[in-house]
């Protein structure tokens, strides 16, 4: 989470910052390895996480959050695709890391967030597996084509704790 917060607060993916975040992190270097390569991947996936979470959040959208609560949404919306990363305990390691690091407000609004792009994948893999590979997703048209797929073994039950809002209207 550290390296993505870098990386968007600096608008790149450098590599020298992201070597200096994980310095200061574990001293084993296979996990600061990972930990960079998990921030490339949910990194390189923002074009397609960004406008996924504007569309649930439209009165949050990314450039309106918390740097924090973006650099989570991304990182757990790429562990929850791809990661190998139970969905369930990708979203409850997002809110508690939002508990620690970002506003009071966050924990709800990043669950609220994910819990709906993990129903939007269920719903997605529930369509697909009935009708079948290549069939088309008939009520589906409001998620982006791109969104990564959960793997139907993987989906489990989430309920959010409050709807999404990671900061009170000003």
């Amino acid at each position: 989470m550290q390296v993505l917060f870098v990386w968007d607060a600096n608008g790149s993916d450098d590599p020298e910052a992201a070597q200096q975040v994980v310095e200061g992190g574990s001293p084993e270097d296979d996990i600061r390895r990972d930990a960079i390569e998990l921030a490339t991947a949910a990194w390189k996936q923002r074009e397609v996480t960004d406008p996924w979470v504007e569309r649930i959040a439209p009165q949050w959208p990314p450039r309106r959050q918390p740097g924090v609560d973006r650099a989570l949404l991304r990182l757990a919306v790429w562990e929850m695709a791809h990661g190998g990363t139970p969905p369930k305990v990708a979203i409850d390691e997002a809110i508690e890391l939002a508990k620690q690091f970002s506003t009071e407000q966050s924990p709800a609004f990043v669950n609220g967030v994910l819990d709906a792009v993990l129903k939007e994948q269920r719903a997605l893999t529930s369509i697909a597996g009935a009708r079948g590979p290549g069939s088309s997703a008939e009520g589906m048209e409001s998620v982006p084509p791109e969104a990564p797929m959960l793997p139907a073994e993987k989906i489990e039950s989430h309920e959010p704790s409050a709807p999404p809002s990671p900061n009170p209207e000003p």
